[in-house]
Formats: structure tokens, sequence, C-alpha cells
């Protein structure tokens, strides 16, 4: 009797582990949007002087090792030196390294953005009567950047975590060479 309460106790906690290992891989593949919490912050703190900023990440799992990620941002300032507009959007690919759908990963990404650039500047070349005369200086390009990251991340079954930390290439019709840029994120979301 002893021996068959053993193998009942038995089955119900291996039916109960791989019960628990389901609900984390369901948890792990689902599709989640990120907020990132510092750009949010500064955007909402920047609103009374006229600078908008959104910053969003989606990431949509294919598996429990791949993810397609898109990282849609808006960035818009004007005060009297400046008057910038950014718009569009990443799009990546995130590779989970121990294939659970969260931890460790490593991600690549391409981006295409509009960007405008008015800067206001003195002219000193017009008379003593026009002294206080200033002009926009713009210039629109296309922003294209190439980037890679390495990161981590936590799923749980109401939130979602992660950051990152990458280097990238940016490039443009006004960047003739391209330089690097360096990003860092961390991002909270809810997932679906």
């Amino acid at each position: 009797m002893k021996t068959f309460i053993y193998f009942v106790l038995l089955i119900i906690s291996i039916s109960y582990a791989n019960e628990q290992k389901t609900a984390v891989e369901q948890d792990n593949a689902r599709v989640s949007i990120y907020l990132h919490p510092f750009s949010t912050y500064v955007s909402i703190r920047s609103i009374p002087y006229g600078e908008a900023m959104l910053y969003l990440t989606a990431e949509v799992p294919f598996s429990l090792s791949n993810s397609l990620i898109i990282r849609p941002s808006l960035f818009n300032s004007k005060d009297v030196r400046r008057d910038i507009f950014r718009l569009g959007s990443d799009i990546g690919f995130r590779h989970h390294l121990f294939r659970n759908g969260e931890g460790l990963y490593l991600q690549g990404q391409i981006g295409i953005f509009y960007y405008k650039h008015n800067i206001y500047v003195y002219d000193d070349q017009l008379g003593f009567e026009d002294f206080f005369h200033f002009y926009k200086a713009p210039r629109k390009t296309l922003w294209l950047d190439v980037m890679g990251y390495v990161g981590y991340s936590l799923k749980f079954s109401r939130v979602s975590i992660f950051t990152d930390i990458g280097i990238g290439k940016v490039m443009g019709m006004s960047v003739k060479n391209g330089h690097l840029w360096p990003d860092m994120n961390l991002a909270i979301g809810i997932p679906f």
C-alpha cells in the first residue's frame, strides 16, 4: 500500500511540475507591449517646455527562442534656438539564448526615421537696423540606423521587464560615413 501511495504522489508531483512549466511557457510566448519609463518621465516633465517623446517596444514571439521586435518612436522639441522632429520605427529580431522566452538575449534591429532639424541662426551680415534678425537653417533627412544589443528579460503572468545595452551605426543623407550611436533601454510591459 505504501508503494502505491508513493507512486500516486510521484505522478501528482510530476503532473504539477509539467503544469507549472506549461504555464511559464505560455506566459513567455505572449505578445508584450513595453513602455520605457525614463523616456516617458522625461516626456511628461518636458510638456510645458514644448517637447514630446513617445518610445514603445512591441515583442511578438515566434517561439520561445525568437521574437519580432517593433520599436516606434516620436520626438518633437521646440525652443528659441532649434526645432527638432523625428518620427519612425525600428524593426528587429530578438534571440533568447536559453530558448525559454526570457533571460539573456541578443538582438539586432534596423530603423528608419524622418528627421527634421531647424536651427535658428543669427545673421551678422545684415546692417545695424536688422541686428536682431534670425533665420532658420533647415535640415531634412532620412535617419537610418543598424543596432546590436545584449539584454536580459523577465516575464511574469501580468508584467514583463527587459533591459539592454547596444551600439550601432547611424546613417543618413546628412551623415556621410555614419557615426557610432550607443543606446540603453529599460522597459516595463504588459503581456496580452
